[in-house]
């Protein structure tokens, strides 16, 4: 674990770089800032030159865009020589923010996902089954942790087992697969490069395969340590979940209706002409997530005061996700993402419920552009948040994902 841990804060040694040379900011002649005030505004006070100077170097180093920066330098600098780091962080994918709540002043920080999995298909008479172990990492940090409002960290290993059933292409007639083979051959032979004819070809290929509505259901052996960012508090948590989804890949059936989310951004999408009409995403269906989770604490001093004693517990959770394209500005795409989630400790004494730390609900949306640029909102708390807070988020999303 604390290898991991090592490997998920490789930004303090830049940040600590960075710092020291906070410490005597130079400006590109290679002359001290100090000096540069003095000759600016001769008549100044050395501590008001000290002070425009701590000023200039908060605001500098407050941007999150700097570390985003730096990160991306250091991550191009091992890129060329692969080994274990490099492997392990070019699934890490960071996003550089600040973090602002109604009662504190704005505090700089990052969240991280590091996703893996080893997956197997098997094809089944109506359907197919994958088969999947998985590693999942993902948390806020707060560059000062009493300023984090989202202070929950989950390193997770699981097993997922889902069945699914349809997204396949329904039989064409001789007729329509001429039309298909005609259209194909139309494209290959496209020479043209952003050529728009040879988009109306591929919308017309779409129309004309037919593919069904897709259905998901499987379920997840889940084993999980949670703590918050200074490792205070901190829990191993095993749990059985069900996640369930679908894709209303077929614009004739009426499974497309029930994608309620979608509809607001439908018609932002129509009214930016990313879309020429009305038309719901089959691919951003809402998925869910539901189980029970047996909590098994390890040290927490407020659960310990409330109950005396760190006794295991269960506890229900549901998770929804939902994420869609909302509009295209010039030749960037911009989505809306949101997770909602809801733990909730069962068969919770009166005390636990007085104290708030048998119920939490937490609420994040995002909109995020295909350059990586975000702004985010989130509200309620998660598990080992003291309060409910609204927490507004901007920063500049560094995915390192496959890239290659």
């Amino acid at each position: 674990m604390k290898k991991l841990l090592r490997s998920l804060l490789l930004l303090t040694p830049l940040c600590c770089h960075l710092s020291v040379f906070a410490q005597v900011p130079m400006n590109p002649a290679g002359t001290p800032v100090n000096s540069v005030i003095n000759v600016t505004y001769p008549s100044m006070s050395p501590g008001q030159v000290d002070s425009i100077r701590k000023s200039t170097i908060n605001s500098i180093f407050s941007n999150p865009d700097l570390y985003n920066d730096a990160f991306a330098k250091y991550v191009n600098s091992i890129s060329g020589k692969p080994n274990s780091l490099y492997t392990f962080i070019r699934d890490l994918n960071v996003k550089f923010k600040t973090f602002q709540t109604d009662e504190q002043s704005s505090a700089l920080g990052f969240q991280y996902n590091y996703a893996n999995s080893w997956a197997k298909n098997k094809q089944l008479p109506n359907g197919s089954k994958v088969q999947s172990f998985n590693i999942n990492l993902d948390g806020n940090v707060a560059f000062k942790k009493a300023y984090n409002p989202s202070n929950l960290l989950e390193s997770a290993f699981l097993y997922n087992g889902t069945f699914i059933w349809g997204g396949v292409s329904q039989k064409n007639d001789t007729a329509t697969v001429r039309k298909l083979q005609a259209i194909n051959k139309q494209i290959s032979q496209n020479r043209i490069p952003n050529n728009p004819q040879v988009k109306l070809l591929y919308e017309e290929a779409a129309k004309l395969t037919k593919i069904t509505d897709q259905y998901y259901l499987g379920i997840n052996v889940n084993t999980s340590y949670e703590t918050n960012q200074d490792f205070s508090k901190r829990q191993f948590v095993p749990g059985f979940l069900v996640n369930a989804g679908a894709k209303a890949w077929n614009k004739s059936e009426a499974l497309q209706y029930f994608n309620l989310p979608d509809y607001p951004f439908a018609l932002l999408r129509l009214l930016t002409g990313t879309d020429d009409t009305f038309q719901l995403s089959g691919a951003s269906f809402p998925s869910a997530l539901t189980g029970v989770d047996y909590v098994i604490p390890a040290q927490d001093s407020l659960r310990q005061a409330v109950t005396g004693a760190l006794n295991p517990f269960s506890r229900f959770r549901f998770e929804a996700d939902f994420k869609t394209k909302a509009a295209r500005v010039g030749n960037k795409a911009i989505y809306f993402s949101s997770d909602f989630r809801w733990y909730r400790e069962l068969y919770a004494s009166g005390a636990e419920l007085n104290a708030g730390i048998a119920n939490q609900v937490y609420f994040v949306a995002t909109l995020e552009s295909s350059n990586g640029f975000f702004v985010s909102y989130s509200a309620g708390r998660l598990p080992f948040d003291k309060k409910n807070d609204n927490v507004y988020g901007i920063g500049f999303h560094y995915n390192l994902g496959n890239w290659q």
